[in-house]
């Protein structure tokens, strides 16, 4: 927890920080009366919604709903926790962050962090003026000349080049005060067996090979991957894993997709390093890669902060379908929407826009095809389904990827889809999956530990000063009672007096999403100090309070608008309908919580016997 900072230094910060002239270090803003408007920055458009309120120091986007603070906006645009955002704006306000007691372990790590960064600025500086500025790069140059990359994408990539020598990176890292067994640790040497005297001896992990700069999402250097110039075996060579460093939870192009994806809603995932490049080059700013490794859940959760749709590009080989496969049933299990491009003249993207133009590649990437049906053309072209049972295994093998799509619609078009391919009835394509889906759900029930019901169902409500909150998705929530709730708070925001009665009248427990709850209580100082640990709490609460702020409120009618949605709540209070004791039982179901979701069926089948 980040507790230990205190609530006044927060609060100096953000007195210090306009957000004016924060947003327009990223927007360019345009004064219109008390406000200012500009091209928001989190979603594709041409006419400007993005809309900054100077007065309450928050920020609106009228196109894509996105709204907050200070925080919260460089939260968003740079991908930051909440600590990360307060002290960019401190150092930006000239404030320092107060320091917290560490234990001595803490203190190591935090010593090594720093270290293992300072490190890899120098291994990139290094490799990078080696390409391009000293004798020994030159062969490096003349090899990417020949792939079509010039020094503009060269500095933008940070490329590089690591000289054929044993101790080219060693030499030049010691003159830095850098020792061996740090390049050892962090990865960029290796350590040999001791020589005849017992003294141990090193070499440069890197030798002889182009260099591809990894770097986070504030472009900072923390590994490097490595490609010969020949054909020469193995073709790559990638930094270890570190303590620092996990090839998993990253991304190659990060540093700068991470705007680009937001700007076209979605992110392009190839398979290389020269993929990504190339696609960058060509104008496709939200192209990112894997690092090496098969696409993995943390990849995935990353690209789902910026976009909820995801383009595969991988090779077209039967490797590269295989990895296609794979990465598009981990992206649908995060919820993300998954489609393939389809390049029927080129082994990859790289390869493509050698031959074609950007428009001709926006026009693949246009013409994408889904995963659902890339994943049955994959399954039937080597294997085409004859016999009755064929087509009964093919539907097996589709049905776990279809249950992963929330939408009703597109689930119906998929089994449409198998319905024509294989020339069977809808009823009996849905039939399957439905019985399927009804096999894992007995089979997660089953293996269920009764035993811990009861720790379960409460292990699994989420509690903010020992008031019971559910945790119902807006979806699950019915428009009326939403806008009602939203209305409220408004009304507490400019009548700070009618905070009591709403609590005369309601009491404290009636709130159906977390974030009002939060926000009507901590009214009217709007102090969120203790959820500044939980990131993503942190940033819906600023949305919610930008959406609410943006309610129009006639001062005259603000008691009879007070009565009204009051009494909307009281009405819909006991009123939960069936489709959302459903919805509900899902959601507890999928959260683990079993005894919870056997207790909402009970309720449910009450209600219907009393009709």
């Amino acid at each position: 927890m980040n507790n230990w900072i205190p609530e006044e230094f927060i609060e100096e910060v953000r007195r210090q920080t306009d957000i004016v002239d924060l947003i327009s270090e990223y927007v360019m803003l345009k004064r219109t009366g008390k406000n200012y408007m500009g091209i928001c920055p989190f979603h594709s458009e041409k006419t400007p919604s993005f809309n900054v309120n100077p007065d309450r120091q928050t920020f609106y986007c009228f196109g894509c709903n996105t709204g907050g603070d200070v925080f919260s906006f460089l939260m968003k645009i740079n991908n930051l926790t909440f600590l990360e955002a307060l002290n960019r704006l401190a150092e930006r306000a000239g404030l320092e962050l107060p320091e917290k007691e560490l234990t001595p372990e803490q203190k190591e790590r935090r010593r090594k962090l720093k270290r293992f960064k300072e490190i890899h600025e120098y291994a990139a500086a290094y490799f990078h003026d080696v390409l391009l500025n000293r004798p020994e790069g030159r062969v490096g140059l003349r090899y990417l000349a020949q792939r079509g990359i010039d020094t503009n994408t060269i500095k933008f990539f940070r490329l590089g080049y690591a000289p054929d020598q044993w101790d080219g990176l060693l030499k030049e890292l010691q003159s830095k005060g850098v020792s061996p067994e740090e390049l050892v640790e962090y990865g960029l040497a290796i350590k040999k067996s001791r020589d005849e005297q017992g003294h141990p001896s090193y070499y440069d992990r890197f030798r002889g090979r182009i260099i591809f700069t990894i770097l986070d999402s504030r472009s900072s250097p923390i590994a490097f991957g490595a490609r010969v110039l020949d054909d020469s075996l193995p073709k790559y060579l990638n930094s270890p894993e570190t303590p620092f460093f996990h090839k998993g939870h990253n991304l190659y192009g990060i540093h700068y997709a991470q705007r680009g994806i937001r700007e076209r809603g979605y992110a392009l995932l190839l398979e290389g390093y020269m993929d990504t490049i190339a696609a960058c080059k060509a104008g496709f700013t939200n192209a990112v890669a894997s690092l090496g490794t098969a696409l993995t859940k943390d990849q995935a959760k990353l690209l789902k902060k910026y976009a909820d749709k995801v383009v595969i590009g991988y090779d077209s080989d039967s490797a590269g379908v295989k990895a296609t496969l794979r990465a598009g049933e981990i992206l649908l299990e995060q919820g993300l929407r998954v489609e393939v491009l389809i390049l029927e003249e080129a082994k990859d993207p790289d390869d493509f826009l050698k031959n074609h133009s950007a428009e001709e590649f926006q026009a693949k990437v246009d013409n994408a095809v889904t995963f659902i049906e890339f994943k049955y053309y994959a399954l039937v072209k080597d294997n085409p389904p004859r016999a009755i049972t064929d087509k009964a295994e093919l539907v097996k093998k589709m049905a776990p990827d279809i249950l992963k799509i929330k939408s009703a619609v597109e689930r119906e078009g998929y089994e449409r889809f198998l319905s024509l391919k294989l020339g069977l009835s809808l009823e009996a394509i849905r039939y399957e999956i439905n019985s399927l889906a009804k096999q894992t759900k007995e089979k997660f029930i089953k293996t269920e530990n009764f035993s811990l019901k009861q720790d379960i169902s409460v292990k699994n409500r989420n509690t903010i000063g020992g008031t019971k909150i559910d945790s119902i998705g807006d979806s699950f929530v019915p428009l009326g009672v939403i806008r009602a709730e939203q209305m409220l708070i408004r009304l507490v925001l400019d009548n700070p007096d009618f905070k009591i009665k709403v609590l005369e009248r309601l009491g404290d427990d009636f709130w159906r999403l977390k974030e009002h709850k939060i926000i009507f209580d901590n009214l009217p100082d709007r102090s969120f100090i203790g959820f500044i640990h939980e990131d993503l709490l942190y940033q819906r609460i600023q949305q919610r309070l930008a959406d609410i702020y943006e309610l129009e409120i006639e001062s005259t009618e603000a008691q009879a608008l007070l009565e009204d949605c009051v009494s909307s709540i009281e009405a819909n209070k006991n009123r939960e309908t069936i489709e959302e004791m459903q919805a509900r039982m899902i959601k507890l179901e999928k959260s683990g919580d079993i005894a919870g979701a056997l207790a909402v069926l009970q309720e449910i089948g009450e209600r219907l016997r009393r009709g």
